[in-house]
């Protein structure tokens, strides 16, 4: 189903907004953590729900510059994550030499998509090992992060929800993609860097393995609006938890 931004959402992440003030037991910084994986230890920042009742989790993939400039928005939709219930990750997928050859414009992106779709099962794994995890865990990926998302929620059946921001089918590595999670799909239809079209090509490549999948379209929006500090950034964050919750709930 496609729908346009706006309407009685806006009323609903303006109520979601009102419930995460000042006095909520949810992590609102973060804290950071290592884990194993098979390539080289990796740094995740965990934003922890409150509570010790089992509830689910997310890994946060960064898109093509990394956390460097961004990390106050990707912190900011991390932590609207942990207030409602879920344990959001904001996962450093990019090695010291990742960031490396992006800043001397080495174009290596689908050369490393298999090593980093590996890593982000064996931080999966991890994840699903911490304490008061309950067995579900979905993917939030922000432009090359939903292409990497894509290409990891497609081969790992412990995936239960993906959402992805201005994203595009994984290259080469769709042909390994045997089924998809429930998926939601965001992209502006004014973006210059990952064009709608992109995003159009995904949403019938998801929804062919999988009818559960929901595409949002932001008239006029380019690229990486997801993170910004207004009403659309976190009208996306809106769709993104209730999303995310009712995908990933605990079955009865």
């Amino acid at each position: 189903m496609r729908k346009s931004a706006g309407g009685l959402v806006l009323l609903a992440l303006f109520a979601l907004c009102g419930g995460m003030g000042m006095g909520h037991a949810a992590e609102a910084t973060g804290r950071t953590i290592t884990v194993a994986a098979t390539e080289r230890p990796v740094k995740l920042i965990a934003f922890v729900a409150p509570g010790t009742e089992p509830r689910p989790a997310a890994l946060l993939l960064h898109g093509g510059n990394g956390f460097r400039n961004g990390l106050p928005g990707y912190s900011r939709y991390a932590a609207g994550l942990a207030a409602s219930g879920v344990d959001a990750y904001l996962v450093y997928y990019y090695s010291d030499k990742d960031l490396r050859d992006r800043d001397s414009g080495v174009d290596n992106f689908y050369e490393r998509l298999p090593a980093w779709r590996k890593l982000v099962g064996d931080v999966a794994t991890a994840v699903l090992q911490r304490e008061h995890a309950s067995g579900k865990i979905g993917i939030v990926g922000f432009s090359n992060g939903a292409i990497l998302g894509t290409a990891a929620s497609g081969v790992d059946p412990r995936i239960g929800a993906f959402v992805g921001y201005y994203g595009a089918i994984p290259g080469p590595l769709a042909r390994d993609i045997t089924r998809m999670p429930p998926t939601l799909l965001l992209h502006g239809d004014n973006d210059q860097v990952i064009p709608f079209s992109a995003g159009q090509e995904l949403e019938k490549f998801t929804r062919a393995l999988n009818r559960d999948t929901e595409m949002v379209v932001y008239h006029g929006e380019g690229h990486g609006f997801a993170t910004d500090e207004n009403n659309v950034g976190r009208n996306g964050l809106t769709r993104t938890i209730a999303f995310l919750k009712s995908r990933l709930a605990e079955k009865p």
